[in-house]
């Protein structure tokens, strides 16, 4: 049986546990065999999860997963892409689109599944900076970029370390391969090293590649402007190991992703955790076309704990796919959360045609409240807040709650709940009843 994780937390490290000799001290998978159009693909392994990435060639690619123990029903999800695959014996057959990114599951077992993920190849630029060659392993430290900087990691190369800018605009980090933070840190241990942060910069691109253990957040831009995250895959396996957390930014663009992560997948914040800057409106947001998978830990779609700033607004979520958000029991865990534990006034989110297949802990959690995580000494209001094409198509069904704030001094009540369309098992819900809704202190829900 899997230890289950706990909170360990640990000072940033200025290098890491071992440096990485080869590509192969990264362990491979003993369950899984992955041919793709009949060549031999590299399965790389974790405590929780084995996964394979590989070039789009065509338009499908013929994936054959061989399965090294007995199995009985094999599941590949995002179930609404209908994925067509065949079982023969420890075989099983898949049909991929091309750029379709895939988990397959066997016999309900969440802690052994198998990630497939085919990217888009992402040619060398001319003039980069920092070329990561394929076949290779490298150990940076921490590699700290200028303005007009460009990293690029050929598929089939791993690089260890962190990548770090400040008032540095037009950076890029690209390619196909891999960045790794597993060799900094125990394999329970977090809250430390942060993969990629760029600080108070203009036009960062970052494309293509894969984000693998980190010990920590693994993107984090603060206090940047005109952002763009596409077509990345961020694996991480340790609580506290967010995904993205968009920090204190304005303008930003994350698009065609796949996130496993054992804390949130992605958080939108003001703090000032690597810089005071990082206290900075945030507007102008758009999550679309992505793959989530939460883990026990932290939320799938989170805005808040930490929200000192004076607004945060215009966040779209878009057309996406959550396959689990796994039971925290914390309280805090849910798909769809809101967590106002500062002053910054959040309004204008929009929840847009997002289908989730398990939701194990709450779907939509609203909360204008004090924690352990608050700065300010008053708390925001939350309000316009539209929820359009959701569904959730399996498993429990979970509760949800929207709460406001009520001190001696202080009342915030939260309102302006749009929900249109809202599917709860093939039943359209139409009041917060019929939603397994709790609502405390809050105003104006609004269904249709």
């Amino acid at each position: 049986m899997m230890k289950k994780q706990e909170f360990v937390p640990r000072k940033i490290s200025e290098k890491p546990l071992y440096e990485l000799k080869s590509v192969e001290d990264i362990p491979v998978s003993e369950l899984y065999q992955v041919k793709i159009n009949g060549k031999e693909q590299r399965v790389y392994h974790t405590e929780f999860f084995d996964f394979v990435s590989f070039l789009d060639e065509n338009e499908k690619a013929e994936v054959e997963v061989t399965v090294n123990e007995p199995f009985q029903k094999a599941v590949i999800r995002p179930a609404a892409a209908q994925i067509p695959f065949e079982e023969e014996g420890n075989k099983i057959s898949i049909s991929l689109p091309a750029g379709k990114r895939i988990t397959l599951e066997l016999d309900d077992k969440l802690e052994s599944p198998l990630y497939v993920l085919p990217g888009k190849y992402i040619p060398k630029p001319e003039n980069a900076t920092y070329v990561f060659e394929s076949g290779k392993a490298y150990n940076v430290g921490c590699l700290q970029l200028n303005s007009d900087e460009t990293v690029y990691i050929e598929y089939g190369a791993v690089v260890s370390g962190r990548i770090y800018s400040r008032m540095a605009d037009r950076v890029r980090i690209l390619g196909n391969g891999i960045l790794y933070g597993g060799n900094w840190h125990a394999w329970d241990e977090n809250g430390a090293e942060q993969l990629i942060v760029p600080v108070l910069g203009e036009n960062i691109e970052i494309r293509g590649i894969t984000l693998l253990d980190g010990g920590s957040w693994h993107i984090v831009p603060v206090a940047c402007k005109n952002v763009l995250i596409e077509d990345v895959n961020v694996l991480g396996k340790v609580i506290t190991g967010d995904g993205v957390d968009i920090v204190g930014c304005e303008n930003v663009v994350l698009r065609n992703c796949f996130i496993r992560a054992n804390d949130d997948c992605i958080s939108i914040k003001a703090v000032e955790f690597q810089d005071p800057s990082g206290c900075t409106d945030v507007k102008h947001i758009l999550v679309e076309d992505c793959l989530f998978w939460n883990a026990e830990f932290g939320n799938t779609l989170e805005i808040g704990y930490e929200t000192r700033c004076d607004e945060i607004t215009d966040v779209v979520f878009r057309n996406c796919d959550v396959v689990h958000c796994q039971y925290e029991g914390n309280q805090s865990g849910g798909v769809l959360t809101i967590h106002n534990a500062d002053r910054a006034h959040v309004y204008d989110i929009v929840y847009e045609n997002i289908r989730i297949e398990d939701a194990q802990e709450k779907f939509i959690d609203i909360k204008t409240l004090d924690s352990k995580y608050s700065r300010d000494r008053e708390r925001g209001m939350v309000n316009d807040i539209f929820f359009k094409n959701i569904e959730i198509t399996e498993g429990t069904f979970p509760v949800s709650i929207i709460r406001g704030f009520e001190m001696k001094n202080e009342v915030c009540r939260p309102h302006g709940f749009y929900f249109d369309n809202v599917v709860i098992h093939g039943e359209k819900v139409m009041s917060p009843g019929e939603l397994h809704m709790v609502v405390e202190l809050s105003d104006e829900l609004k269904f249709q």
